[in-house]
């Protein structure tokens, strides 16, 4: 089984950073700007879906009905890094290795029986549990939602922000299980504003619309963080998802 790695990107030619973290991934793109990410991106391989597929969510959709096995990244990656070891060694994962741990995650998600599949999205080492490296119920962050084929898994096109919530959810109705490999981590640049992707539909209107939607959907598995930190957060709509299993 080979996984595609496909990066979903919108209007931010040449500032694709996350072909330093992972050569060789697939640039996903409307129509109309391949010319302007060819010229950007000589090397790398493009695929376009039709201009009228706009949105991250009907975006996510055609690339999981066109690739099947998929880990969709986010174009702003800067590393990918081990959460095991000890202060002082070396996390970065070189970028030939990192291709490796894609495919063997991916496959052990497979043989559990798993569609969705990911990493952790906690970037402090001091947090990962040694005695648990799997985590077979939870969140896969949207930086990097991993989808394998023959699911009953897609994503609502009203999601503007929070697809990764939306379809964590929808595989815990429907599936229950994911495949979670907290020993890695992608980290990624803060794009809750900024030019281009997900930046150009994302304001506090949306993250509110998004959580009043997965409410509806979901019942109060979708939460807002209470933790008294409101002042600390990028927005007010920070939410938690409580699973009862």
């Amino acid at each position: 089984m080979e996984v595609q790695v496909v990066i979903p990107s919108h209007k931010r030619a040449g500032r694709i950073l996350t072909l330093g973290v992972v050569p060789g991934a697939i640039l996903c793109i409307p129509e109309s700007q391949r010319e302007e990410y060819a010229r950007a991106h000589p090397d790398a391989e493009l695929v376009t879906h039709p201009d009228d597929v706009v949105g991250l969510a009907r975006k996510r959709n055609w690339i999981y009905q066109h690739f099947g096995d998929v880990l969709q990244l986010d174009d702003d990656i800067t590393d990918f890094r081990r959460m095991y070891l000890p202060a002082g060694e070396k996390v970065s994962v070189a970028p030939d290795r990192v291709h490796a741990i894609i495919q063997e995650t991916a496959y052990a998600a497979k043989q559990a029986g798993a569609y969705l599949w990911g990493f952790t999205s906690n970037p402090n080492p001091t947090m990962y549990k040694s005695l648990a490296p799997i985590a077979l119920t939870g969140y896969v962050t949207g930086c990097a939602t991993g989808l394998l084929a023959g699911s009953k898994l897609w994503y609502n096109p009203d999601i503007i922000c929070n697809e990764d919530y939306w379809i964590s959810c929808l595989n815990a109705y429907h599936h229950r299980l994911i495949w979670k490999d907290t020993r890695f981590t992608f980290i990624q640049k803060d794009t809750f504003v900024g030019q281009g992707g997900l930046a150009e539909f994302r304001n506090i209107d949306a993250e509110k619309a998004d959580f009043e939607l997965l409410r509806r959907c979901f019942g109060d598995v979708i939460q807002e963080k209470k933790d008294g930190k409101l002042a600390k957060r990028k927005h007010q709509f920070q939410k938690t998802m409580k699973l009862p299993f």
